[in-house]
């Protein structure tokens, strides 16, 4: 089949992978918060807190300032400190590596599965170290992945799984949220996430040691001049925020899943299909993962684009991390994630998206090569 954009007619539409919800309760909860201590230890962010903790079924929430910062806090937790190793696949974004290096920790690259983006196993022994603390898993744009796996592997290797959650708010593996196999599991709340509080983001553990950790250091060490931290506390607002949109999460996930199954269903072309879910495994849908098998993908992604569909993949230039510049020094060849990062592209499939906007982007797909 030619890789070449169809013949066939349609009218161009521009479709956008930004969910912006208005919800009624936002302006009352923001008037009713001003009233209230704004700062990190406000009461606001210790019910925040334990909104967090009820939701994902977690005996411990810890909300910070992003999910950057949720990483940094975890990172130092997990008693990694300067020399030490971080295992990571490079099928990640920027963001899960740079809280590593700014900790003084040497970022190690393990190979993903061949099938998706979870951390593979013989990767992960082959590249330990006697200085290799913890391993970060990122399951990406809300796909579960082995992660119960990593997690009896990890406590076998003595170090701590770090899990990165950006993407994955309500998915789970085996009906358990993922949040429940890490020992430190980390989320943002980033505007463009399932959760939203404009900047944001939290930790979930279930371990108290690695939970006061957490706490103590990112409220400055409790200023007792005995432990060290910094401040990634999250303020008031931004926490209200958070534990009123909380209620309507289920409900988008929900939505999210019935709009991928829809555009799944007017998907026709031999090319094109959804990636793997794992047995068990039911994503959120923060972005559905379409696996190519054309000749050059990166032309048929191209051709979304410019029919007005984005991908993740083109908006921020995904390729193995120690393909950038500034991670040359890191290299570590992982060709499954490599061509896991080749052979994809994602669709918006969020609540915003209609009906007519799938049946555009599937249509369009369909069209693609014909004659």
């Amino acid at each position: 089949m030619p890789s070449n954009q169809s013949n066939v007619a349609t009218a161009r539409v521009s479709v956008s992978d930004k969910y912006r919800p208005v919800y009624a309760d936002d302006l009352l909860t923001m008037q009713q918060t001003l009233e209230r201590p704004l700062s990190g230890t406000s009461d606001v962010v210790t019910e925040y807190e334990s909104k967090l903790a009820q939701w994902f079924d977690a005996r411990h929430a810890i909300a910070v300032s992003s999910g950057g910062a949720a990483l940094s806090v975890a990172i130092y937790a997990a008693g990694v400190g300067p020399g030490d190793d971080v295992l990571l696949t490079p099928s990640c974004p920027l963001c899960t590596i740079y809280p590593i290096i700014a900790a003084g920790a040497n970022p190690i690259f393990v190979d993903t599965r061949t099938h998706g983006f979870g951390a593979d196993p013989a990767s992960i022994k082959a590249r330990m170290t006697p200085r290799t603390r913890a391993i970060i898993d990122i399951p990406m744009w809300g796909y579960p992945t082995e992660v119960d796996e990593l997690r009896t592997l990890t406590h076998e290797l003595g170090i701590k799984l770090i899990l990165d959650l950006a993407h994955s708010h309500g998915t789970t593996l085996h009906d358990r949220p993922l949040s429940q196999y890490g020992d430190l599991s980390c989320f943002s709340t980033h505007e463009r996430k399932p959760l939203a509080t404009g900047e944001g983001g939290f930790i979930l553990t279930d371990d108290d040691a690695l939970a006061q950790r957490s706490r103590d250091y990112s409220r400055f060490g409790n200023l007792n001049g005995k432990d060290f931290g910094l401040n990634y506390k999250l303020a008031a607002l931004p926490a209200a925020l958070g534990g009123s949109r909380l209620a309507s999460l289920a409900g988008q996930i929900e939505k999210r899943s019935e709009n991928a199954a829809y555009f799944l269903s007017k998907l026709d072309h031999s090319k094109v299909r959804e990636k793997k879910i794992i047995n068990g495994g039911v994503p959120n849908y923060y972005f559905l993962n379409l696996e190519l098998h054309f000749a050059d993908n990166r032309a048929f992604i191209d051709y979304l684009d410019e029919a007005g569909i984005p991908s993740d993949i083109k908006r921020y230039g995904c390729k193995a991390l120690y393909e950038f510049p500034a991670l040359t020094q890191y290299r570590n060849e992982c060709p499954n994630a490599e061509a896991l990062l080749a052979g994809m592209t994602t669709i918006p499939v969020h609540p915003d998206i209609t009906l007519a906007e799938l049946d555009y982007m599937a249509e369009r797909i369909n069209q693609y090569g014909a004659p």
